[in-house]
């Protein structure tokens, strides 16, 4: 028996999902540890081995694929307790990290404070150089400026540094050169250089992708290096798989040449289980939620294919390369309920995360949580809870939520069902924004929920959505460590070819398109993946003339594009303006920016898939849980995930109780279980 493991570390809990080479998954939740996320990874390991009758040795050996999303990256940006970076850039230009583009993320907030520096202004230092927009050499480099620069870095004590130079995306010359006299000077210290990190036009984002990687990397690479050794004598002998803010995974090596990709890596692997659960159900469009502990990460698959974007920042850092697009708001089962000073109800963003955790946990806490509310409505069995392995304790929920609820009048009951009605708006709000709020219709979209507490809000989220489909995979609760298991290795690249669709430069573009392609296919072929394994995808940025933002759009190509490919692209831009924008100009030349190439290996995974007997399944018994329709407890049937079979269906009110989830269907809602075992739930959005 072999096994593939996806582990993904969450504010609250890290979640491990392990696939078998059949099919069948086992899941597995462990307490988070903030100060030390490695050891969750171990623990988690060694319950996950003695679960399946190994040793934590012998199970590493059966382990085929090892695939990892860390917040270890996002963390280090949030918390601002990365390492002393420097930055060598062109004479004259240092404080581009601070004039930024001239526009403030929240432009019309007055007192809005300004991002700290992730590198002191001392330690910016400009040399003589420059490289005009067509690649000639204006100005040759000061060598001895970079070293007199690396000297006083040195002096420093920096950990590690990038080097961003004006239009080195045209020519690098001057950009590696300098790295390798850094290297010189400095040769304990990384050095990274802007065009290798993110080729593209647009000095700011250029700038802050390299400064981003340079202040992440002597952590995300003591982590990772700490996580493969210890993987190694444990015995598993191959390197472990992170997963990348692009939805694919990439080896090692690959997230430290960009530790950039590396950040908000868990949330990105959702979309991969929509794929592959979608194609069983010819479904190309779904509203993906992930509600754990600390937050709720929304997201959407729009034919079949991850909304991606190129304006995703951290911490108002922009990232620059492209990333599924993710909306992350803190509501989930840790965040903690409140009452604010002019005596109005709130739910969050503050979160009790893994410690002291809800107050149900015993740990310390005394401020109610969302959790808190969902056992107070019946919705979650103290007992239950991780498959029994931990009780929670429901009097000292009941006495949280009747004291947060005296300060407005309401009593126990009325307050929990005031905290979820909060939260429920909150992640309404929160997946309008990423769909009604860009002309999406989500009416026309399935709803899939994920995260150990997305089930119990599911389908009260797609009623109040009006949406009427919901699908919950049976490994919801580890949604995003499941992902993981199932998706491709995936690399991006791109190069700058700036032309217009009047007068294209088609020699430029196929240089740039072959040369990054053949790269790909042997970086893929070098990792092991056959032809039949390898798919190659081909995209451009593109706008019209005069507008400041660019669309990213497919491009036809096999082995050379021509001038009817080119009009295909534009025509799939005119689509897409008017999508996006509900206007288009077809009389107006097209703008190219830069085209990009993605190469995938293609992982395939296997489904379990169940014959359908049609089945009642039998009930665990039967608990007062509230309905909201009529403001009162009433008797709810309880089942078991494991009790419920292809074909079986039930009307709620119900309660379906798993190890690492709760799910919670509505009066009038039906239930029915699909061939892969997901439930599937029709909503009742007439109530």
């Amino acid at each position: 028996m072999s096994y593939r493991i996806g582990v993904d570390i969450g504010g609250t809990f890290t979640d491990f999902s392990v696939l078998d080479q059949n099919g069948k998954t086992f899941l597995w939740k462990e307490d988070s540890d903030p100060v030390f996320p490695a050891q969750a990874i171990q623990r988690g390991l060694k319950a996950v081995a003695r679960e399946l009758g190994h040793t934590t040795e012998e199970f590493l050996k059966k382990v085929s694929l090892f695939v990892h999303g860390t917040t270890i990256a996002t963390n280090l940006l949030i918390q601002r307790n990365g390492p002393r970076i420097g930055l060598l850039c062109t004479e004259g230009f240092r404080d581009i990290l601070y004039t930024r583009d001239a526009f403030k993320p929240d432009r019309y907030n007055l007192r809005m404070p300004y991002p700290e520096p992730l590198v002191d202004r001392y330690l910016r230092l400009g040399v003589r150089e420059r490289v005009n927009k067509d690649g000639d050499i204006i100005t040759p480099l000061d060598e001895e400026g970079v070293r007199q620069a690396a000297r006083s870095m040195r002096d420093a004590g920096v950990s590690s540094v990038a080097v961003a130079f004006l239009w080195s995306i045209a020519n690098s010359e001057h950009e590696y050169r300098a790295a390798e006299i850094l290297r010189e000077e400095l040769p304990n210290v990384p050095v990274l250089c802007a065009v290798d990190i993110l080729p593209e036009i647009r000095e700011w984002e250029r700038t802050s992708a390299a400064v981003l990687s340079a202040y992440m990397l002597p952590g995300v690479s003591s982590y990772l290096r700490e996580l493969e050794s210890s993987l190694q004598e444990s015995g598993y002998g191959r390197g472990p798989l992170i997963m990348q803010i692009n939805g694919g995974v990439a080896s090692v090596s690959e997230i430290l040449r960009k530790p950039v990709n590396v950040l908000a890596s868990g949330p990105a692997a959702a979309p991969a289980v929509a794929i592959h659960s979608g194609a069983s159900r010819n479904m190309q469009n779904m509203v993906i939620i992930d509600m754990g502990g600390t937050s709720l990460d929304v997201c959407l698959l729009r034919g079949g294919r991850a909304a991606m974007s190129r304006e995703i920042s951290v911490d108002m850092q922009p990232i620059g390369v492209p990333g599924v697009d993710v909306l992350s708001v803190g509501a989930g089962g840790g965040s903690i309920a409140w009452v604010d000073s002019g005596g109005a109800l709130r739910v969050g963003p503050q979160s009790a995360g893994s410690r002291p955790g809800p107050v149900a946990y015993d740990a310390g806490g005394t401020e109610p949580t969302v959790t808190d509310a969902n056992i107070v409505l019946g919705y979650l069995d103290p007992e239950a809870f991780l498959g029994g392995r931990r009780v929670l304790r429901d009097d000292l929920s009941q006495a949280a939520l009747e004291r947060v609820g005296g300060k407005v009048g309401l009593n126990a009951l009325e307050a929990a069902a005031g905290v979820i009605r909060i939260v429920n708006a909150n992640m309404v709000a929160a997946i309008q924004a990423v769909s009604v709020q860009r002309g999406i219709d989500i009416r026309k979209y399935a709803l899939m929920s994920g995260g150990g507490a997305g089930g119990l809000h599911a389908a009260a989220l797609a009623r109040e959505l009006r949406v009427p489909h919901v699908i919950i995979p049976r490994q919801a609760g580890t949604l995003c460590a499941f992902g993981m298991t199932v998706t491709d290795v995936r690399y991006d690249e791109s190069g700058v070819c700036h032309t217009y669709s009047d007068g294209p430069d088609i020699e430029g573009i196929n240089r740039i398109l072959t040369t990054l392609a053949e790269g790909l296919r042997s970086k893929l072929k070098a990792e092991g993946f056959s032809d039949e394994k390898v798919r190659i995808e081909f995209f451009a940025d593109a706008r019209y003339s005069g507008q400041v933002h660019q669309l990213t759009i497919p491009v036809p190509f096999s082995e050379t594009i021509t001038a009817t490919q080119i009009a295909v692209a534009v025509d799939n831009f005119h689509a897409e303006h008017k999508s996006q924008y509900t206007y288009n100009r077809p009389t107006i030349p097209v703008e190219f920016l830069h085209w990009r190439v993605t190469g995938i290996g293609l992982a395939g995974s296997t489904t379990v898939v169940g014959k359908n007997d049609a089945s009642t399944p039998n009930r665990r018994g039967v608990r007062m849980a509230y309905d909201f329709a009529s403001r009162q407890m009433v008797e709810t049937a309880v089942y078991h995930m494991d009790d419920l079979t292809p074909g079986s269906s039930f009307v709620g009110p119900a309660i379906v109780q798993s190890s690492t989830t709760t799910v919670v269907i509505g009066a009038g809602d039906k239930l029915s279980v699909d061939p892969d075992y997901a439930l599937a739930i029709d909503v009742n959005v007439d109530v």
